[in-house]
């Protein structure tokens, strides 16, 4: 097969960086001694542990490397991008390949075997020591944390349903990215203008234009931040066409695009496309569109069913720009995690923080929180305006859903009735029914709880949305748990009452958060604590006059679920790119009558801390 001027370029870059400096004669050696090989995108190139009896030089493509930890399982430490190499050290040392090498996608690779290399270092001793000064820079830097890099993304738009406009999605989504990124859209239409009709069609075996479509691929991925792939419009009874089956190869993640009101069965063409990889499998995501005069969604649990390996799922609405805008900050990496600690009546404070956030022109994509941070984090991902979200939550608090007192405490100081009436008609008074999942928000959305039967921390970020927002405010002692399945929940800040470090988990650029504790000591003045007759004797007098600091009983039971939280606070904050921390010590944690002095003053703490930023580093908040 003839070498292009390109690839003969890699192949000489590629030779200096592991040979060093050499002459036209080495190459002229060398070169009809490579072989040529191709693989397609799932395909093993060598196994762990298999003979070490050859090196290979990526000409295009990329390639993933995995080890296998100590239960057998495939773990991924690095990939090997055009121009790299794999191999060498299992040929310098005569030992077995230390680790897997999958490709990615579709890569041409150049192949040198242990005899070629063997002749060379025969002709060139200097060959096998520059190799070896190679390899122990590697080895010597091998023990360090690798810091995370974000690769340029290959991303597949692929649409379940053929009267979808994937071309005026794919372009609405490009120029967003192209406000912060370079980006290239590449569909079967431009590849049939860009070189010879129908060539986008072109099977696997069809060397030549194969050849052709993958290095054109490969030369956009390597100039762009973004390559978007528009996969063909489905046909109805027929399996993908051939551009279809090439941009999931090459897809580093595969973005289902389908019809809201549409059935969620599996559509035929997902029945005939069964994936053929595994460890490499790029990351599915669904996109469902809903029209625009969608309240909320609805169902979004039966599309999660049916496919099983989507691993994300944003919803959008028609010709609304700032969903698509969204949609790119989730579909770069740079969306927006905002996470909303507990509090009892404290926590309407984050209704101000989002107050000065939206100011700022700083979105949110994912919302989270615990206890009443969760019933915020939920008003927040139904996406409605912040004077509806106000007045709705202003209702709530104004409720008081903690006087209803039990006469007869067994389970808890509080019935609990009111609490769930108050989540049912805060719920419904957003989009109209109380029936929702946490799935069918339009922002995504979780809540914390603690599971009081297996004693661990439970993250919701499917299910029933009432029943979770009872559960994450469930304060032991204070109000009923809440029975899911075989288990009791209680509320989530025994565990984790800040949850940042599951913000920092999920596929989110920067984590902002809002805090509600104070580092502040409630020294005693006692020596030990009145008799229930001094006590009650002490709150009958005018508050100045009290003898007695001491917390209610209430107070005492709500404080010690968080002190479990409190311990990692500390630990969790380092996950925190943006921190809020309102002093609202001032109000008691059942002081639901406060709250537009509590509202007021989160408002004031975010905008003094928004405003202490520069330009440069609020923008970096913006996706």
């Amino acid at each position: 097969m003839p070498i292009t001027r390109l690839q003969h370029e890699l192949l000489y870059t590629g030779l200096t960086s592991v040979f060093g400096e050499f002459d036209d004669r080495f190459f002229a050696l060398i070169e009809p001694k490579l072989q040529w090989v191709e693989m397609s995108g799932g395909d093993v190139l060598f196994n762990q542990n298999d003979p070490g009896d050859a090196m290979y030089f990526v000409s295009s493509g990329r390639l993933q490397v995995f080890v296998d930890d100590s239960d057998g399982n495939p773990r991924r430490i690095g990939e090997v991008m055009r121009g790299g190499i794999v191999g060498e050290m299992s040929i310098l040392a005569n030992e077995p390949h230390w680790a897997t090498v999958i490709a990615l996608r579709d890569s041409v690779l150049i192949k040198l075997s242990k005899e070629v290399f063997e002749l060379l270092i025969a002709a060139y001793p200097k060959v096998a020591m520059n190799l070896s000064k190679r390899i122990i820079e590697r080895l010597k830097f091998a023990h360090l944390p690798q810091k995370s890099i974000k690769k340029r993304a290959n991303i597949c738009l692929l649409a379940l349903h053929e009267h979808i406009d994937l071309e005026k999605i794919g372009h609405a989504l490009g120029q967003v990215l192209q406000q912060k990124s370079t980006v290239y859209i590449a569909s079967s239409k431009l590849a049939n203008q860009l070189f010879q009709n129908d060539i986008a069609q072109t099977a696997k075996i069809d060397c030549e234009e194969n050849w052709q479509l993958s290095n054109w691929l490969d030369e956009q991925e390597l100039q762009h931040d973004f390559l978007i792939l528009l996969a063909d419009k489905p046909a109805h009874h027929e399996p993908y066409s051939e551009w279809t089956r090439r941009c999931l190869r090459e897809a580093d993640e595969i973005v289902l695009i389908a019809d809201a009101q549409q059935s969620p069965q599996l559509t035929d063409a997902e029945k005939y496309h069964q994936p053929g990889r595994l460890v490499t499998d790029p990351m599915q995501t669904l996109v469902l569109v809903h029209p625009a005069n969608t309240v909320t969604p609805r169902h979004t649990a039966d599309w999660l069913h049916h496919r099983p390996l989507v691993k994300q799922h944003y919803h959008i609405r028609q010709g609304l720009s700032r969903d698509i805008s969204r949609l790119a900050r989730l579909l770069s990496g740079t969306a927006i995690g905002l996470v909303l600690a507990g509090g009892g009546a404290k926590g309407f404070a984050h209704l101000g923080v989002l107050k000065a956030l939206q100011e700022f022109n700083i979105p949110v994509d994912f919302v989270g929180g615990t206890s009443v941070g969760g019933l915020l984090a939920a008003s927040v991902s139904f996406d409605q305006p912040l004077d509806i979200m106000r007045q709705h939550l202003k209702k709530a608090a104004f409720f008081n859903p903690t006087k209803d007192y039990n006469w007869l405490p067994l389970i808890s100081l509080i019935r609990g009735k009111r609490i769930d009436q108050m989540i049912q008609d805060t719920v419904r008074a957003f989009i109209g029914h109380s029936e929702a999942n946490i799935e069918d928000m339009w922002l995504t959305l979780f809540t914390v709880s603690s599971n009081y039967t297996l004693a661990r921390e439970e993250i919701h970020s499917r299910g029933p949305l009432v029943k979770y927002l009872k559960a994450t405010t469930a304060i032991p002692g204070v109000f009923p748990p809440v029975i899911d399945g075989d288990n009791l929940l209680v509320d989530g800040g025994m565990f984790n009452n800040f949850p940042v470090d599951v913000m920092s988990r999920m596929p989110v650029g920067k984590v902002i958060g809002v805090d509600l504790s104070i580092d502040k000591l409630h020294k005693m003045t006692i020596d030990t604590i009145p008799s229930p007759t001094e006590l009650l004797r002490d709150r009958l007098r005018p508050k100045k006059l009290r003898k007695y600091r001491l917390p209610s009983l209430l107070a005492i039971m709500l404080n010690a679920t968080l002190l479990s939280s409190a311990a990692r606070r500390n630990e969790t904050k380092q996950h925190l790119d943006l921190y809020f921390n309102p002093d609202v010590t001032q109000f008691g944690l059942m002081q639901w009558a406060s709250f537009d002095n509590v509202v007021d003053m989160g408002y004031e703490h975010a905008k003094r801390i928004l405003l202490q930023m520069t330009e440069a580093e609020r923008e970096a908040f913006r996706g």
